[in-house]
């Protein structure tokens, strides 16, 4: 299927467009890679030497440096694209076209095996990207000041610099920064992006790390539509739980929406404003609160000051906190007592866990801490949906 050409804003760069050659080692294998100071595993760099020119894959230049790498049939042109740089690049030619302007390269990109390859010193034509090499090692060293990450899932494509904290979006075949849009508390982060129709498509710049004895959640969304930010929210969680190890095993279709913990703003097609839930003022607790899934019939969240997952059933009109209703006796007794208690690693485990969701039941499992033969055994619960 022929893939969309981009065309590129002239005069994004102003300097010089020459590109430094690079003294390239002699080896009879590829050389390693080595970026910002952390190696890369050979098979994921997937580097060549041909003729004593390192080319890279142009699939591992957009992963590892946030290009976004697009092939057109038509013109049988490769573009790699990021909001510092464009490489326009036609394998089999000694040249390429870099921010505008036609530069010989001494070098040509080809395709083998389905895999396209450029010159390696391409990539020095982004002002952020340095390449050289280890004294006495057959390694290549890349240094990405930018720092860029990139998303795109259909026809929609974002950057974030972990650098600056800028994010950017692709408009009209040309990375567009966001106004008003800044992830600058965050040094490093995945990045999630939900198309929801027409221009509008859903952001979502988070990390989760271990940082002070502590689990560290942060996440920044941005709702974006024309290339404009419509709504953000920022969520940050410091604290024992881990999405990992706590979070859900499995979830249902969730619905596109956005948290600060305080609030779920659900958002429909084509980016419109739906459905707004105040968590507080439904579950009648103290937030801020961890929202774990959200559905066309329910959320699940848990506040932050006792973790005990809450269900706020959209059909029943009612919010539940789960082991109060589906614990024994016992167990709720037990629970009562120590909810408050969020950083004791074995009761954190012994809580409520989501695992999966067959129709209208939600299956739930936990570790008993109520006095008896069964102490620190498995449970399952399962809480039906009301229709």
């Amino acid at each position: 299927m022929k893939n969309r050409l981009y065309k590129w804003a002239a005069g994004l760069l102003a300097g010089s467009l020459l590109i430094t050659p690079i003294p390239h080692a002699e080896a009879s294998e590829p050389p390693s890679l080595v970026l910002n100071g952390s190696p890369q595993s050979e098979g994921s760099a997937g580097l060549e030497v041909r003729d004593g020119r390192t080319y890279i894959p142009a699939e591992t230049a957009a992963r590892l440096l946030g290009f976004r790498a697009n092939y057109d049939s038509a013109s049988q042109t490769l573009t790699l694209l990021r909001p510092d740089a464009r490489i326009d690049v036609k394998p089999g030619e000694e040249r390429a076209e870099i921010n505008g302007r036609i530069v010989k390269t001494g070098a040509a990109a080809f395709i083998r095996g389905g895999r396209a390859y450029i010159p390696l010193k391409l990539l020095s034509s982004a002002p952020k990207i340095r390449i050289g090499r280890e004294a006495g090692a057959n390694t290549v060293t890349l240094s990405d000041a930018g720092r860029f990450r990139m998303i795109a899932e259909g026809d929609r494509t974002a950057w974030v610099s972990f650098e600056s904290g800028e994010v950017y979006s692709l408009e009209s075949g040309s990375p567009r920064k966001l106004a008003d849009a800044d992830v600058s508390d965050l040094d490093w982060g995945t990045l999630d992006i939900r198309p929801l129709g027409g221009s509008a498509y859903l952001l979502t710049v988070g990390r989760e790390y271990g940082a002070s004895m502590q689990i560290v959640n942060h996440r920044f969304q941005f709702l974006v539509k024309n290339g404009t930010v419509r709504r953000q929210m920022h969520e940050r969680y410091s604290g024992m739980y881990s999405t990992a190890q706590f979070g859900p095993q499995t979830l249902p279709a969730q619905r596109a929406y956005m948290t600060d913990g305080q609030t779920v703003q659900v958002v429909g097609a084509n980016g419109a404003l739906a459905a707004t839930y105040e968590l507080e003022e439904l579950t009648g607790q103290t937030g801020p609160f961890i929202v774990e899934s959200v559905t066309a019939d329910y959320l699940l969240v848990r506040a932050f000051d006792t973790l005990q997952p809450t269900l706020i059933d959209l059909n029943a009109h009612r919010s539940v906190l789960l082991y109060r209703e589906l614990l024994d006796a016992a167990e709720q007794k037990e629970w009562d007592e120590v909810s408050t208690d969020t950083g004791e690693p074995l009761l954190l485990q012994s809580r409520l866990r989501f695992v999966k969701q067959e129709g209208g039941e939600l299956t739930f499992t936990y570790r008993r801490i109520a006095p008896g033969g069964t102490f620190g055994g498995t449970g399952t619960v399962v809480y039906t949906l009301k229709r």
